[in-house]
């Protein structure tokens, strides 16, 4: 079969056109600002105070490092490094983050701080802005950060100067392994169970794929994309308008059917184990008594798939009436491989240059059949049997180069500098859909079946987004002595440009004039080349694609700050500044022709494009009571801007409710003043305590909010009136060494947690066609508590390591309803997990983890009822590591 590369998945404009559009939209940003947005003059203050998560290691040694690390910090954030995240079992960094105090997971891979959704936390690579390869969401998947490649990492509740100044809840810095003081070689092998492995898998014939890439079964053919540049379309009155020939025109468009990929009944197979490995090098060689070079590269890999049921239900009405009904049976099989290799040259200890070069893989190949039944069919025989097929590729390559430098000789100055350049990139060369009309019986047996003969009887999609991103920047720090103060005066420059290109196309299978024959075959019978040739069944090829489906995107983002850092006396610690930033973006929604849309003359080029600028100062103190104890109060303003999928007119599915999406391109930045206190007692037993309350003004949050119409059931953004959000949050580590001095055991016997009592509140509006039924209510992704708690034990021998951890978080509104119908509730899940570490050598280990321990699904309701439900079953994984 003739395929084409994902590169050219729709050409039908040119390069030059693309570039065109995005310089003269970022032109109109430059030169009329104020007719385009609001400028807003914002101060911002920052909280600077870092709370550490650390009960690391097989030593609880090392765990009282990173607590005195966290103490020394003038600034509040957690940080969590390689071997707490060993010691819990956790294979990825979104897993092992929801262990941090305030914090909780949702879809496996996104972070929430605070009761503060994925919008209002920001993501960086060792310290740089990268793309997210998901297009539903801004920050990064964390799911794509294997363990295996994390030095650390660091969550940063509260603004500085020197961060970016777009999150309200916090800030996330993943830290790739560094530079070895000496040689090593880790490796590891492990394989994988699910408890819903029971069942068979759901594939398709060519689903096997090792590497997670396609060859090309999937991509759209070459002569599609022929067919566009030759006739204008695909369509056969597009051809015939081209040719003249309706004979020729029928028998071309039949063609480029028969060139894609129609073997895709969905079968059963069975469900292998799953695998992974990991292997890493490094090491340090002193060149002279002054250079010093050092690398660490590594690999990971892993491939599980993962069975699943789910049930969907749309009410029609606050009575609890169905509208819609599905019950879901799924397999993901998942392929994630990853690739690292840093590099770093050292001059004495005055000067350090380090590259970090990341690669990241990871494929999803979704395959789902639901029984869909509706309000007149639920208590009938008959109902829709519909199968999907979601395949997609998430790829990110970062490449980095930051530098360190000490001048003895001017004043102590010391400069820092980095430069990244980092590409995103989601491929989904094939998502099918096709429905057939089932009668059951009493039993839920079906008893006939037949695709159902329509114009979309089969859709086919190709979509493929890229993200390209430039970020740069450099400071000055010059330290003073007066009298008893300390003081470090910082200032530096920051610059961050991205790039969007998002293609999609839509093609169906008419199957309208197929007889009833024909339509009880399988998917592959009923589209064979026979039938699609036979002229008797009217076979067609449409293009179904929306006039909004592609679009071009371009941010720019100018900062500049000063920063101080005042230690007086050791007792008092002031640090604080200001940062400027100037913010454009650009949201072009394109026609098939590559000119920008007008969406039927409802938007003129300026709806589509953001200008502002805003000052963000913060302030931080730290007051030293004594050896044990300190008191931290921090102040900040920071904002959020909505994300380029959240203002583009493009219907989009998002991957939590299976709701479709769009924009909304009058949403507004919201501006958020951050207010923080904490305690922190530091016992000489090891122990520790630290109590903290926060509280968050926001003006005009950005809400999910659901939109009920005629033809289905959208979810859309709307900025509220105002909002709120304040809590307190406590943590603890404590040894149990002090039950029995004299027990070895009980001194290595260990337990900490954290616990998270919050509240939020907005009011919304109406507006539009958006009518929310509850205009006071918490914000959405809002968790009322969150708790962690951990149980860990080393042996006296140090040959065995065990710990317990549990993690729940208080219901919160998934989205929120409107026309009447109440909100819908994410409900508490239980997370149980244990692991355990055997070590018969130094060098050699054996790990055993079992990940939700108590077989919890997940669940949303609504009005009471639930609306929501998928079964994620437990996991067993088995690893064997070596390190040497």
């Amino acid at each position: 079969m003739n395929t084409s590369s994902p590169t050219s998945l729709k050409p039908r404009f040119s390069s030059n056109k693309v570039g065109l559009a995005i310089a003269n939209a970022l032109s109109l940003l430059a030169l009329t600002p104020a007719a385009i947005a609001e400028e807003t003059n914002d101060t911002q203050v920052d909280s600077h105070n870092v709370e550490v998560i650390s009960v690391v290691g097989r030593l609880q040694r090392v765990a009282s490092e990173v607590i005195e690390e966290r103490r020394e910090l003038p600034y509040v954030a957690d940080l969590m490094g390689a071997e707490q995240i060993g010691r819990t079992g956790d294979s990825d960094a979104a897993a092992a983050l929801r262990r941090v105090t305030g914090l909780t997971l949702r879809d496996g891979k996104f972070i929430y701080v605070r009761g503060l959704g994925e919008r209002y936390s920001s993501t960086s690579l060792n310290g740089a802005m990268v793309p997210s390869p998901d297009p539903t969401r801004s920050v990064l998947p964390l799911d794509m950060f294997p363990a295996a490649i994390i030095e650390s990492l660091s969550v940063q509740k509260g603004a500085s100067p020197s961060a970016p100044a777009a999150f309200g809840g916090g800030h996330v810095d993943i830290r790739t392994k560094s530079i070895p003081d000496e040689f090593f070689i880790k490796a590891s092998i492990g394989a994988q169970y699910s408890s819903n492995h029971s069942d068979d898998r759901l594939t398709y014939a060519g689903a096997d794929d090792f590497w997670g890439k396609d060859d090309g079964l999937r991509a759209e053919p070459a002569v599609i994309s022929q067919a566009y540049d030759s006739y204008g379309g695909i369509s056969q009155t597009d051809i015939f308008r081209a040719i003249g020939d309706i004979d020729q025109a029928i028998a071309i468009n039949q063609s480029l059917a028969l060139a894609m990929n129609r073997n895709m009944t969905v079968e059963h197979k069975d469900a292998d184990p799953g695998y992974r490995g990991s292997i890493s090098i490094g090491n340090q060689f002193d060149l002279n008594d002054d250079w010093r070079w050092g690398f660490v590269t590594g690999g990971y890999y892993k491939n599980q798939v993962d069975n699943y049921q789910k049930q969907e239900v749309e009410l029609a009405s606050s009575d609890g009436d169905i509208a819609t009904s599905s019950v879901v049976e799924g397999s993901d099989s998942i392929v994630q491989w990853s690739l690292m290799a840093n590099m770093g040259l050292e001059f004495t200890d005055d000067h350090k240059i380090e590259t970090f070069t990341t690669y990241l893989h990871d494929s999803s190949d979704d395959v789902s059949v639901s029984i869909n039944e509706t309000i007149d069919t639920i208590d009938e025989d008959s109902a829709l049997q519909q199968y999907d097929i979601d395949y997609e590729e998430r790829t990110l390559v970062s490449n980095q180069i930051r530098g360190e430098h000490f001048f003895a000789a001017l004043w102590d100055i010391q400069a820092n500098w980095f430069y990244t350049d980092a590409r995103a990139e989601r491929d989904a060369p094939n998502e099918l859909a096709y429905r057939y009309s089932i009668a059951q019986d009493s039993n839920g047996q079906i008893t006939s079946r037949a695709l159902q003969g329509r114009a979309d009887s089969a859709v086919y999609r190709y979509s493929l987004l890229k993200d390209d991103t430039e970020n740069y920047g450099y400071q000055l720090a010059l330290p003073l002595t007066l009298g008893d103060a300390e003081i470090t005066v910082k200032g530096g420059y920051n610059y961050f440009e991205r790039h969007r290109d998002a293609q999609s196309t839509r093609l169906a299978f008419d199957s309208s004039g197929f007889n009833s024959d024909i339509l009880q075959g399988e998917f592959a019978e009923i589209f064979s080349d026979a039938n699609i040739q036979n002229s008797t069944n009217g076979f067609k090829l449409l293009d179904t694609t929306s006039e909004t489906d592609d679009y071009l995107a371009a941010q720019m983002i100018d900062a500049g700050f000063v920063e101080f850092d005042l230690n007086w006396a050791d007792n008092l610690r002031v640090s604080g500044g200001v940062r400027y930033e100037d913010f454009k973006q650009a949201v072009l929604p394109l026609t098939a022709d590559g000119d920008i849309s007008d969406e039927g003359g409802l938007n003129q080029i300026s709806d589509y494009l953001t200008a502002e600028d805003g000052w963000f100062p913060s302030i931080s103190a730290t007051w030293v009571q004594n050896d044990e104890m300190q008191w931290r109060l921090a102040l900040s303003k920071t904002v959020v801007r909505p994300d380029l999928r959240e203002v583009a007119p493009v219907r989009f599915q998002d991957p939590d409710s299976g709701f479709d999406m769009i924009g909304n391109a009058a949403l507004e930045s919201s501006d958020i003043i951050n207010v923080d206190a904490r305690w922190e007692w530091y016992m000489e037993s090891g122990s520790n305590l630290s109590v903290a309350a926060f509280y968050k003004d926001l003006e005009a949050p950005i809400e999910s909010v659901q939109v009920v119409t005629e033809q289905d059931t959208l979810l859309t953004f709307q900025n509220a009136d105002s909002g709120k959000l304040y809590g307190i949050e406590t943590e603890f580590h404590q040894e149990l060494g002090f039950i029995d001095p004299q027990s070895d055991w009980l001194d290595g016997l260990f337990f900490a947690g954290n616990l998270t009592l919050s509240d939020s509140e907005i009011e919304i509006s109406p507006a539009g066609n958006i009518n929310p039924t509850n205009l006071k209510r918490r914000m959405t992704g809002h968790s009322e508590w969150v708790a962690n708690m951990q149980l860990s034990f080393d042996s006296p021998d140090q040959l065995h390591s065990a710990t317990l951890v549990y993690n729940i978080f208080g219901d919160r509104i998934a989205y929120a309803g409107t026309a009447g119908l109440d909100d819908v509730y994410e409900q508490p899940f239980n997370s149980l997990d244990f692991s355990y570490a055997y070590y018969p050598l130094e060098s050699l280990a054996l790990k055993f983890k079992v990940k939700n321990l108590l077989d919890e699904k997940s669940e949303y309701q609504q009005e009471g009822q639930r609306v929501f439900y998928k079964q994620n079953g437990s996991e067993y994984t088995l690893t064997f590591s070596f390190n040497f």
